[in-house]
Protein backbone atom coordinates (compact mmCIF):
# COMPACT_ATOMS: atom_id res chain seq x y z
CA UNK A 1 0.00 0.00 0.00
CA UNK A 2 2.62 2.29 0.76
CA UNK A 3 4.47 1.63 -2.88
CA UNK A 4 1.29 2.87 -4.25
CA UNK A 5 0.94 5.81 -2.36
CA UNK A 6 4.67 7.05 -3.01
CA UNK A 7 3.75 6.43 -6.74
CA UNK A 8 0.94 8.45 -6.70
CA UNK A 9 2.25 11.49 -5.03
CA UNK A 10 5.35 10.81 -7.95
CA UNK A 11 2.31 11.29 -10.79
CA UNK A 12 1.07 14.09 -8.92
CA UNK A 13 4.08 16.06 -8.37
CA UNK A 14 4.82 16.11 -11.99
CA UNK A 15 1.76 18.18 -12.39
CA UNK A 16 2.90 21.10 -10.09
CA UNK A 17 3.03 24.15 -11.80
CA UNK A 18 5.11 26.56 -11.20
CA UNK A 19 4.48 30.84 -11.83
CA UNK A 20 5.82 31.10 -15.02
CA UNK A 21 4.20 27.97 -16.39
CA UNK A 22 0.96 29.46 -14.97
CA UNK A 23 1.28 32.57 -16.74
CA UNK A 24 2.12 30.78 -20.24
CA UNK A 25 -0.79 28.32 -19.89
CA UNK A 26 -2.96 31.44 -19.27
CA UNK A 27 -1.22 33.68 -22.13
CA UNK A 28 -2.21 30.59 -24.54
CA UNK A 29 -5.68 30.17 -23.26
CA UNK A 30 -6.40 33.19 -25.35
CA UNK A 31 -4.83 33.28 -28.40
CA UNK A 32 -2.08 30.85 -30.43
CA UNK A 33 1.92 31.85 -30.10
CA UNK A 34 5.28 30.99 -30.79
CA UNK A 35 7.98 30.83 -27.68
CA UNK A 36 9.55 33.77 -28.93
CA UNK A 37 5.70 35.70 -28.64
CA UNK A 38 5.50 33.98 -25.23
CA UNK A 39 9.11 35.32 -23.93
CA UNK A 40 8.47 38.86 -25.03
CA UNK A 41 4.67 38.99 -23.41
CA UNK A 42 5.91 37.76 -20.42
CA UNK A 43 8.99 39.13 -20.05
CA UNK A 44 11.18 35.64 -20.29
CA UNK A 45 13.84 34.53 -22.15
CA UNK A 46 13.03 32.27 -25.10
CA UNK A 47 15.12 29.11 -23.38
CA UNK A 48 12.73 29.34 -19.89
CA UNK A 49 9.99 29.41 -21.94
CA UNK A 50 11.08 26.48 -24.23
CA UNK A 51 11.17 24.77 -21.13
CA UNK A 52 7.71 25.49 -19.55
CA UNK A 53 6.33 24.62 -22.70
CA UNK A 54 7.81 21.28 -22.78
CA UNK A 55 6.44 20.22 -19.39
CA UNK A 56 2.92 21.69 -20.55
CA UNK A 57 3.18 19.47 -23.45
CA UNK A 58 4.48 16.57 -21.87
CA UNK A 59 1.34 17.05 -19.44
CA UNK A 60 -1.12 17.77 -22.19
CA UNK A 61 -1.94 21.06 -20.98
CA UNK A 62 -1.22 22.69 -24.60
CA UNK A 63 -0.53 21.03 -27.93
CA UNK A 64 1.65 22.51 -30.82
CA UNK A 65 0.88 23.20 -34.46
CA UNK A 66 4.05 22.93 -36.92
CA UNK A 67 3.58 26.27 -38.95
CA UNK A 68 6.05 27.56 -41.84
CA UNK A 69 6.57 31.22 -41.95
CA UNK A 70 9.25 31.25 -43.98
CA UNK A 71 10.77 29.46 -41.03
CA UNK A 72 9.60 26.33 -39.83
CA UNK A 73 8.37 26.74 -36.36
CA UNK A 74 5.45 25.72 -33.74
CA UNK A 75 2.56 27.56 -32.81
CA UNK A 76 0.99 26.65 -29.35
CA UNK A 77 -2.29 26.89 -27.86
CA UNK A 78 -3.54 25.33 -24.19
CA UNK A 79 -6.03 23.13 -24.65
CA UNK A 80 -9.66 23.72 -22.87
CA UNK A 81 -9.53 23.48 -19.06
CA UNK A 82 -11.64 20.57 -19.40
CA UNK A 83 -10.13 18.49 -21.95
CA UNK A 84 -6.37 19.42 -19.82
CA UNK A 85 -8.38 17.89 -16.71
CA UNK A 86 -9.47 14.88 -18.65
CA UNK A 87 -5.81 14.57 -19.66
CA UNK A 88 -4.61 14.20 -16.11
CA UNK A 89 -7.39 12.04 -15.11
CA UNK A 90 -6.21 9.46 -17.25
CA UNK A 91 -2.36 9.78 -16.75
CA UNK A 92 -4.02 9.59 -13.02
CA UNK A 93 -5.98 6.62 -13.97
CA UNK A 94 -3.36 5.01 -15.97
CA UNK A 95 -0.52 5.49 -12.97
CA UNK A 96 -3.55 3.68 -10.29
CA UNK A 97 -3.93 0.91 -12.75
CA UNK A 98 -0.16 -0.05 -14.03
CA UNK A 99 0.28 -0.41 -9.29
CA UNK A 100 -2.90 -2.21 -9.02
CA UNK A 101 -1.30 -4.49 -11.46
CA UNK A 102 1.62 -3.99 -9.71
CA UNK A 103 1.09 -5.28 -6.27
CA UNK A 104 -1.42 -8.01 -7.41
CA UNK A 105 2.03 -9.71 -8.92
CA UNK A 106 3.70 -8.97 -5.14
CA UNK A 107 0.80 -10.42 -4.03
CA UNK A 108 0.64 -13.77 -6.00
CA UNK A 109 4.49 -14.15 -5.55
Amino acid sequence: MEDILRALSEVLKTFELGESEIKIYSLLQRESLTPRQIAKALGLSERIVREKLKHLLELGLVERTLVNRGWLGYVYRAKAPREALQEIFKRIESTLKALEKESKMKLKN
